[in-house]
């Protein structure tokens, strides 16, 4: 691959991401299906790093299962901090791995949360294909505030939907949670959900008993710590 076959590939990966993120969507299986084939890689993982949790998968290529496995693999032997260039490592199961973990532009505002890609290649990958990594870091890094972003948004639904498992609540219940954590009385939220105020008390009294509570500030404080609703 020339540098002129390397521009148009780095164009490419702008533009799906462009269009990820005007659909509101995690840019993480674009970026991973333009470095595969780019690179020509066997897999790709999109990866969100916090000190506080385990790595998260926030996109793959060419599916969810090999972007496992790379990630399982790569947990092994543990994932790089911020760096300005390109990583190459050679992880058992998989072949050799180019780790790109683009760093955020100066006065972004800081996060707890590191993200790299991972490609994996059982061949190997050639002199080129780290040169493509070099130039394709920039691109990373100045797409990278909007792209953590939505997948921030991702990752706090995904929590949302887990608390809510946990606690047994509907989708009309989060709905409702949400509305109550915004300080709306039930009539507002019957006017909001096209319900009637009857049916929103069932529903509060749902939500308490489901989340052992008794009035609306114990339920707020609660559904916020555990991420069932957007803080305040």
């Amino acid at each position: 691959m020339d540098q002129g076959e390397r521009a148009h590939e780095v164009v490419e990966l702008i533009a799906a991401v462009a269009e990820s993120l005007r659909a509101d969507k995690t840019a993480g299986d674009a970026i991973c299906q333009s470095l595969v084939r780019a690179t020509g890689g066997d897999a790709a993982v999109w990866i969100a790093v916090r000190s506080t949790m385990d790595p998260v998968m926030i996109g793959g290529h060419p599916d969810s299962e090999a972007a496992e496995r790379l990630l399982t693999a790569l947990q092994r032997d543990g994932l790089p901090q911020d760096t300005p260039e390109p990583l190459i490592r050679q992880v058992s199961g998989v072949g050799q791995v180019l780790l790109l973990a683009p760093t955020p532009l100066p006065g972004a505002v800081p996060t707890d949360t590191q993200r790299v890609v991972a490609i994996s290649r059982r061949r190997g990958f050639s002199a080129e294909d780290i040169s493509f990594g070099e130039e394709v870091l920039p691109a990373l890094r100045l797409m990278l505030a909007q792209v953590v972003a939505t997948s921030e948004r991702w990752l706090r639904a995904q929590a949302r939907r887990q608390s809510a498992r946990e606690f047994g609540l509907t989708e009309r219940e989060l709905e409702v949670l949400q509305l109550l954590s915004h300080g709306l009385l039930a009539t507002s939220m019957a006017a909001r959900l096209e319900l009637s105020p009857r049916t929103i008390h069932k529903h509060l009294g749902n939500i308490y008993e489901k989340m052992g509570v008794h009035d609306r500030l114990v339920a707020v404080s609660l559904a916020r710590e555990r991420g069932l609703v957007d803080a305040a």
